[in-house]
């Protein structure tokens, strides 16, 4: 599931390419892959700009010279495509809307299946942001603020990490990688954690998210034909999805089970 460096990603490259664009021609191939019927969508969305793009958490908030605003959340496989007209096409899926602006470039929103976009009105996006933690990258995100979240809890860490009415944007993947750098194993209890460890794990976030924005995430699939950014995290995990391989930091192995329902990674030696 895209986090916070992909969707960041996404956010920086529809900065890039579609912000002030006219929406000329919308296509809906996959009804459930938003929450209106495709006339009002259409009615809502053909022949407006798009004159924002911000991303809130794991969402993507493209704000409508309509006063409406899509909401995009990718959840597991969803994906996002910017066709260029006349480039090379390389889909990353099956496209279910589709945005077309009026030098002939169509944005791709694929395999939608569990995400989707939802044409929303400034009170609905409003109350998403209610519902999210603060933002680990946000100035707002204080040493003061982390130790208030912490004190409120009594389970494991992982899955706080990972719960977004705390924090918002990480998932599965940082979480780990999150927990490796600072030395803490995942199913640790949150009241156990040390002054130190406490003061690591706050640093750790945003440096480990920063360098995962700047790599391109890890999510392979291009933006674009001209996208050769994107994926560019996946060399440097330490421990996501390399379960059973060594650790490159101590060479003990990478072992894995589940934690807060979701899979863990970590090393016994490097983590305590």
């Amino acid at each position: 599931m895209p986090e916070i460096p992909e969707m960041e990603t996404y956010k920086d490259y529809l900065q890039l390419s579609v912000l002030g664009k006219k929406i000329v021609g919308t296509e809906i191939v996959r009804e459930r892959s938003t929450n209106v019927p495709p006339d009002e969508f259409v009615r809502w969305v053909q022949d407006t700009s798009i004159e924002q793009v911000l991303r809130c958490g794991k969402y993507l908030i493209l704000s409508l010279s309509s006063g409406k605003a899509l909401c995009a959340h990718m959840m597991l496989d969803g994906r996002i495509y910017y066709e260029v007209a006349g480039e090379p096409v390389e889909l990353p899926g099956s496209s279910h809307i589709q945005l077309r602006f009026e030098d002939d470039s169509i944005l791709h929103f694929c395999d939608l299946r569990l995400g989707y976009l939802k044409l929303l009105d400034p009170s609905q996006v409003q109350a998403i942001k209610d519902g999210l933690g603060p933002d680990p990258l946000d100035s707002g995100f204080s040493f003061t603020a982390f130790l208030k979240i912490l004190s409120a809890k009594r389970g494991m860490i992982k899955p706080l990490l990972m719960d977004q009415k705390n924090i918002s944007g990480i998932g599965n993947a940082y979480s780990n990688e999150i927990l490796f750098a600072a030395g803490i194993l995942p199913e640790r209890k949150v009241p156990t954690l040390t002054d130190g460890e406490k003061e690591r794990l706050y640093s750790v976030i945003p440096d480990l998210l920063r360098q995962a924005i700047e790599k391109g995430g890890y999510i392979e699939e291009p933006f674009a034909f001209w996208d050769n950014l994107s994926g560019g995290m996946i060399p440097y995990f330490k421990v996501y999805d390399r379960s059973g391989q060594p650790c490159l930091q101590c060479g003990d192995t990478i072992r894995q089970k589940i934690v807060g329902g979701r899979n863990a990674y970590y090393c016994l030696t490097c983590q305590h």
